[in-house]
């Protein structure tokens, strides 16, 4: 599992599925997610992307030897803070998970 900052600052949950749950609402209907907001790189003055502090983290999750489902994300990331949303996707072949805290996150 690859664990970076994402450039979301607020995961729009509109629907709890087994893919997303909004853990601050817990009356959302129960359907499809829903995610708004564009990516984009920012760039350091040394030309490197610089990977921007945020209160959301990008978990990558590749070769899944078991299931890996909102509850058993939030049991490993509640170590770290409160949770308060998850949204799970596919992307280039492989799982990847949005996690938000109510505040920005330490990478220490």
């Amino acid at each position: 599992m690859r664990i970076t900052f994402s450039a979301h600052k607020d995961l729009n949950i509109k629907f709890q599925s087994h893919r997303s749950r909004d853990y601050t609402n817990p009356y959302l209907p129960v359907n499809q997610t829903a995610i708004e907001g564009i990516v984009q790189p920012t760039v350091g003055p040394d030309g490197k992307v610089k990977e921007p502090e945020s209160n959301v983290l990008l978990a990558s999750i590749e070769n899944m030897q078991y299931a890996v489902t909102v509850d058993v994300l939030h049991t490993v990331f509640s170590a770290f803070g409160a949770v308060q949303k998850i949204a799970m996707f596919e992307k280039n072949g492989g799982m990847q998970a949005l996690i938000q805290y109510p505040e920005r996150c330490r990478s220490s």
